[in-house]
């Protein structure tokens, strides 16, 4: 997949379930005038891709518009067309927080749903009710494909979440049976492990659910979640090493690089690249190249370069994490938590 931030600026940064937004320390230091993705731009990115095998298999499996808030973007449906050229796959993901089925923002991701194109979004307690329930209702309407994610600061907060989809999904046709029965399977694993370990572990929860296909399909319409830790941020917009839901563990983050592969690649609007989804976040210091102004060999020379240091520093990581000193920086510049 690529994930292409088109968007700097959001109206949800850090505030509500947003307080420890982990991109908005990184974006918040674009200027205004630089806030958007503008056409031409995307276009480079566009060309440059064709050039690129390995960009050329990622956009083909999926591209992906995130920021920010990528319906902020006044040129979002002249970035989509461009894009689109490339890839049969593009969605977008939103926060949903818009104020109604009128506002320039919601007609926009109308108009990508016309398209063909996907629109995701992730669920918001403090403004579902007010602001995401009513275009949801308009969502599945109008595409046939739809995933939410669910970010979680306590396990508790995520059984609450997966109550309001299948409220929601419950109001609607008979038809979608099959994403209720779903959304109740995950509630009533997760309820039942609460239950006997009311503290437990990742561990334990990731191996409650192991079993549990997190996709559906009613018809024509298929319909699949993502259940995501939350993270403290600090000042400086460094991640935790630990999650909020499980504060006793270290998390760690699976990197393909050292395995020899790129699922991922992360494309900022700058056009700097990682093969993850570090936008700035994780402050991963090897370089994968600008995909705006270096050219398709540059790009490829880079990437070997520092998968190399991703490699060697993976595997210090892992030693380090093993033995007890996790969160120790190392003079690859690799995230602590990356193994």
């Amino acid at each position: 997949m690529l994930n292409i931030f088109i968007e700097a600026n959001c109206n949800r940064y850090v505030r509500d379930e947003c307080q420890f937004c982990h991109v908005y320390e990184p974006l918040s230091k674009f200027d205004r005038s630089d806030w958007h993705l503008l056409p031409e731009q995307a276009q480079v990115m566009a060309d440059k891709i064709r050039q690129i095998d390995l960009f050329r298999e990622l956009a083909q499996n999926e591209i992906n518009f995130t920021g920010g808030e990528p319906s902020q973007n006044p040129h979002l449906v002249e970035i989509f067309n461009i894009f689109r050229k490339i890839s049969p796959h593009v969605r977008l993901h939103t926060n949903l927080d818009i104020q109604s089925n009128t506002h320039s923002r919601w007609l926009r991701l109308v108009e990508i749903m016309k398209l063909n194109g996907r629109v995701d979004f992730t669920l918001y307690p403090t403004v579902w009710e007010s602001r995401q329930k009513p275009l949801l209702e308009e969502i599945i309407g109008l595409q046939n494909e739809l995933i939410v994610n669910m970010i979680f600061e306590k396990v508790p907060d995520l059984v609450s979440q997966l109550e309001t989809m299948k409220q929601f999904f419950g109001e609607r046709e008979e038809k979608f049976q099959p994403v209720i029965k779903l959304l109740e399977r995950f509630r009533e694993r997760i309820e039942t492990l609460l239950k006997e370990k009311p503290n437990c572990s990742e561990a334990e929860f990731t191996d409650c659910l192991a079993d549990l296909d997190r996709f559906t399909t009613v018809g024509s319409f298929t319909f699949g979640m993502n259940m995501i830790l939350g993270f403290f941020v600090d000042e400086h917009g460094r991640r935790a090493m630990v999650s909020q839901p499980f504060p006793k563990d270290v998390n760690v983050l699976e990197c393909t690089i050292p395995r020899g592969t790129i699922e991922i690649m992360t494309v900022q609007q700058t056009g700097e690249m990682t093969p993850c989804c570090d936008v700035g976040n994780l402050k991963c210091q090897p370089k994968f190249g600008n995909l705006l102004v270096d050219s398709a060999d540059e790009i490829m020379r880079q990437i070997e370069i520092s998968r190399q240091k991703m490699i060697s520093g993976a595997a210090k990581n892992r030693y380090n994490i093993d033995h007890g000193r996790a969160g120790e920086l190392l003079e690859e510049g690799i995230p602590p938590y990356c193994v």
